[in-house]
């Protein structure tokens, strides 16, 4: 059986059809219409943020609840997060054993809100948008995914959702 080669035409033919496909994805991640779709996305500051989580966590040293690891530490474990939803090369897609190992990490809600604190807003992958730690991890991960997430922190006792 003899095989049959494709023609330079056809070659032209498929990268124009791949490169239609890439530019509609970068342009949908862009543009949040992803995010948008979903109902993921929420537009909000750093400063927003920020004030948020030390009201919560204020809230939360007056109830008991302090955060078990120092700043510094948040801060290590929200630039591997950062790093682990970042998935721009296709080789290296998102590393979910590193999410799933520093959320495991979190021992309760103050941990969670101090993570969430240091990871800020951060700009979403293909996109001019910036977005809070839980978009980034819808955006990234499967509905199974999140759910993984979402039951080590009920076994821990940590009432939070991702």
């Amino acid at each position: 059986m003899k095989s049959k080669k494709i023609t330079t035409t056809q070659y032209i033919d498929i990268a124009k059809i791949a490169g239609l496909g890439l530019g509609a994805f970068f342009l949908f991640k862009k543009n949040g219409i992803l995010s948008s779709v979903f109902g993921v996305f929420k537009n909000k500051t750093t400063e927003q943020v920020k004030e948020e989580t030390e009201k919560e966590i204020e809230n939360l040293k007056k109830s008991g609840v302090m955060a078990s690891y120092g700043a510094s530490q948040y801060a290590i474990w929200a630039d591997q997060l950062y790093n682990a939803v970042l998935t721009s090369n296709p080789f290296n897609p998102t590393d979910e054993d590193t999410i799933f190992r520093i959320i495991g990490l979190m021992k309760n809600l103050a941990d969670v809100v101090s993570l969430i604190k240091a990871f800020g807003v951060r700009r979403l992958e293909f996109s001019t948008k910036s977005a809070s730690l839980g978009v980034h991890l819808q955006e990234d991960l499967t509905k199974s995914e999140m759910l993984k997430i979402n039951t080590i922190l009920e076994q821990k006792n940590i009432n939070y959702k991702f």
